[in-house]
């Protein structure tokens, strides 16, 4: 590596008033102070706000890690216009290099994870260090920094080609996230998160260009015009309060970082560090434009704060008509739930007395207790007697529906051998078994005596429910009853077990719901009301128990399973 070269002038013999704290001096434009500390000092108070409320998101790491990039860079270039000492400023200005494009890699990283709303892809990280490693490895030689031209009383680095390394890579950077986060939003559903996206993107593109520009304009220009192209690329570093803008506003319209609180106290804070910085402005001549810029920033600041908040009235007085609103439908809804369960309540029990009627004086028909039955009545009066008794379980099945949605169902809990019951009800039930060609089978593995605490009625409900269901979309083969249980778990399992019809995915979520039965379920029974599952499930879980079903899919059976609590 070369040593650094110093160029100075024979015929002009020029002083330079040494930097207070290495950083104030009299030779410094006061322009230049307010562009460096005023968006630093903004940035880093919005950064340490955002971090402490929000501390475990990685777009707050990120951001944080941003405005701390673009502080120490803040600090270290404008060392570099008010120190007088050749070694401090060679130093800071071959470290400039390498923070340059860290911010572009961070403002790019914080867009992408925003974007797709979790982290970058591993490969994505290795490439951008790939890209950064040639930066770092020959940031300190004379291929960064060759030497230092003090003509006319400038102090005009002689930079080397590593400079335009990194202008190419950071539109490397550039070009990324555009292609990247396009790419994203197109796939994204979320029309609120694709707007906050673009608009995440388009001002991060522009901050990053506003901020290189002012070191494109120096690099190309200050052989034509010296220091005073430096000057004027100061008006870049404004890129970032134009950014801080952009993140506030996404606070409030989007809630960006899930912290819109932020935004008010980022403007009180921003316009007290403007007026700070304004201070440092010596003569009323030299303020304006300094002034103008801080009216025009915080006007549109404020405008965002304004519109933030009347749009939050606006929206507060919707919400709180809808739920108004939202109540009164409820209130209604709730009086005709009550007159339909009242209505279906009254209806059942009037339907009840004519059909036990009905009923009673078939069997004694088909009994013969009223002379000898001709045989080609004996088929008709047995379809009445089946149409009968399916009309009286849809009945049963409505009243307990009424009964369950009104909160007036009755259980009279005591221990019974559960065992025992799905045992007796599987002998009565065998025989309609046989007559429809079905092998019903009962088989037990317990540990336990098998007593449940719950209800007798409601519990041999939920057996012959479950047992029928079985039987009835079972058009060949075998229906299994198998108790067993958990003493560790304190539970009890009865599964009823049949090679019947079967279940699809879709039919399985729903198959509990009113009214609910699977596609096939006609092709197999057609009489089924779908709420004798909905009433099982409802006793089973008042009962601290549940019913749940399982199949591998349609044609290839069903598995329905009562728990309850294990007493003993």
């Amino acid at each position: 590596m070369n040593p650094i070269e110093y160029v100075y002038s024979d015929a002009l013999q020029c002083s330079w008033d040494p930097a207070s704290f290495l950083m104030f001096s009299a030779e410094v434009e006061p322009l230049v102070y307010y562009s460096h500390l005023f968006p630093a000092l903004a940035v880093a108070v919005l950064a340490f706000v955002v971090l402490l409320r929000t501390s475990g998101r990685l777009t707050s790491k990120l951001f944080f890690t941003v405005a701390m990039f673009f502080v120490i860079y803040s600090i270290f270039d404008l060392i570099l216009w008010a120190t007088e000492k050749p070694s401090i400023i060679m130093t800071l200005w071959s470290l400039l290099t390498y923070i340059e494009p860290l911010i572009y890699a961070s403002t790019i990283y914080l867009v992408l994870v925003f974007v797709r709303r979790k982290d970058i892809f591993i490969y994505e990280k290795v490439v951008g260090a790939i890209l950064l490693f040639p930066v770092f490895l020959l940031g300190a030689t004379d291929l960064n920094l060759s030497g230092f031209d003090y003509t006319n009383c400038g102090r005009l680095a002689v930079e080397g080609p590593l400079i335009l390394y990194v202008y190419f890579i950071e539109l490397i950077f550039v070009l990324w996230a555009i292609i990247a986060s396009v790419i994203s939003i197109k796939n994204e559903s979320s029309l609120e998160h694709k707007k906050s996206s673009w608009l995440l993107l388009l001002g991060s593109i522009l901050f990053l260009l506003s901020f290189s520009s002012g070191n494109i304009f120096g690099t190309l220009f200050q052989g034509y015009m010296g220091e005073e192209a430096w000057v004027i690329g100061q008006y870049g570093f404004f890129g970032m309060p134009l950014f801080l803008g952009l993140i506030l506003y996404l606070m409030v319209r989007y809630e960006l970082f899930s912290a819109r609180i932020i935004y008010a106290e980022a403007i009180l804070l921003g316009t007290f560090i403007a007026l700070l910085s304004l201070l440092l402005i010596p003569n009323i001549q030299t303020a304006r434009p300094v002034i103008g810029i801080t009216l025009l920033l915080f006007a549109v600041l404020g405008f965002f704060l304004l519109n933030g908040i009347k749009n939050d009235l606006k929206q507060k007085q919707e919400n709180k008509k809808l739920a108004e609103n939202l109540e009164k439908v409820n209130s209604r809804l709730r009086l005709l739930d009550k007159q339909k369960s009242e209505f279906v309540s009254i209806a059942s029990h009037q339907l009840r007395s004519p059909l036990t009627a009905i009923r009673g004086y078939v069997s004694l028909i088909e009994e013969g207790n009223f002379g000898p039955v001709p045989e080609q009545m004996k088929d008709a009066l047995h379809r009445v007697s089946e149409s009968s008794k399916f009309m009286a379980v849809s009945i049963d099945d409505f009243l307990n529906v009424s009964r369950i949605e009104s909160g007036n169902m009755k259980y009279e809990l005591k221990d019974i051998n559960l065992r025992e019951q799905a045992e007796h009800i599987v002998e009565d039930l065998r025989t309609d078994a046989i007559k429809r060609g079905l092998l019903l089978m009962f088989k037990t593995d317990l540990s336990s005596k098998g007593i449940v605490n719950a209800d007798f009625g409601k519990t041999q409900q939920i057996l012959h429910n479950l047992i029928n269901n079985a039987l009835k979309y079972t058009k060949q083969g075998t229906v299994t009853v198998f108790v067993h249980d958990n003493p560790a778990k304190k539970i009890i399992n009865v599964e009823f077990i049949d090679t019947g019809i079967g279940m699809s995915e879709v039919t399985l979520e729903k198959i509990f719901g009113k009214f609910a039965r699977a596609k096939v379920a006609s092709s197999a029974n057609i009489m089924g009301t779908g709420l004798g599952l909905f009433v099982a499930r409802s006793m089973a879980r008042a009962m601290e128990g549940d019913v749940t079903a399982h199949s591998e899919g349609e044609g290839k059976g069903s598995k329905f399973v009562l728990t309850l609590p294990l007493v003993m």
